[in-house]
């Protein structure tokens, strides 16, 4: 299947090629100096005002992040500009068919000097798929809190004492969306357990986070969407 631009980012590019050639400039200016961050809506606020609105200054770079995966996997470069990119445009009328002329090469240098940038644009791109590439990935979870009487020989006899039982169930899904349950019978030492070694946890991320921010590396805040 050949590649597509979806609607809305063909519509987002429209609005952006509205932009002057000095706003458009300033904007990847902007994107050179920016820190790294998770995602392409961490990204926008991390870009300085621009002249560029908010709503467009994210729409562009989901558009970035979106074109920067999928052009990973095509081999990137000129090639998936000119060869990939530009035909979907010219499929979605955003350009008149053949026109290879002002509007496009507008578009191409922005799109050829935003798709460069690893620090910004790299890392919003890639720091979603390196923390989710994994055989199974938690999606969520639930405990359900039940009471179990302890029965006497003769079960129709009132029983004199019973049992808190907890059931953990963890919903995993694999990298193609797949969900599986997963269920666990815990009592109130499995539950304490469980938070002393959450908050070991907790201790031991901000012990490296230190060590590695202080290297010059900067550890990203994670997000539940990239």
């Amino acid at each position: 299947m050949p590649f597509q631009v979806p609607k809305l980012h063909v519509e987002i590019l429209r609005e952006f090629l509205a932009l002057s050639d000095g706003t458009i400039d300033g904007f990847i200016s902007a994107l050179v100096t920016a820190r790294p961050q998770f995602n392409f809506s961490d990204l926008a606020s991390e870009v300085p005002e621009t002249g560029v609105p908010r709503n467009l200054t994210e729409g562009i770079l989901h558009v970035v992040v979106s074109l920067y995966r999928t052009g990973s996997s095509l081999g990137g470069g000129d090639p998936f500009l000119d060869n990939e990119v530009f035909p979907s445009l010219v499929n979605s009328g955003l350009f008149p068919p053949g026109d290879g002329g002002i509007e496009w090469q507008k578009l191409r240098r922005f799109l050829a000097a935003a798709l460069s940038l690893e620090r910004s644009v790299g890392t919003a791109s890639k720091a979603g798929p390196v923390l989710t590439d994994h055989e199974r990935i938690f999606d969520s979870a639930k405990i359900l809190t039940d009471l179990r009487p302890v029965y006497h020989l003769d079960v129709s006899e009132k029983p004199d004492a019973a049992v808190i039982i907890h059931m953990l169930k963890i919903t995993q899904r694999d990298q193609r969306g797949n969900k599986a349950d997963l269920f666990f019978a815990l009592d109130s030492n499995d539950i304490a357990t469980m938070k002393e070694i959450i908050a070991r946890a907790e201790k031991k991320e901000q012990s490296l986070r230190g060590v590695v921010e202080n290297s010059g590396i900067t550890v990203l805040n994670v997000r539940s969407t990239y």
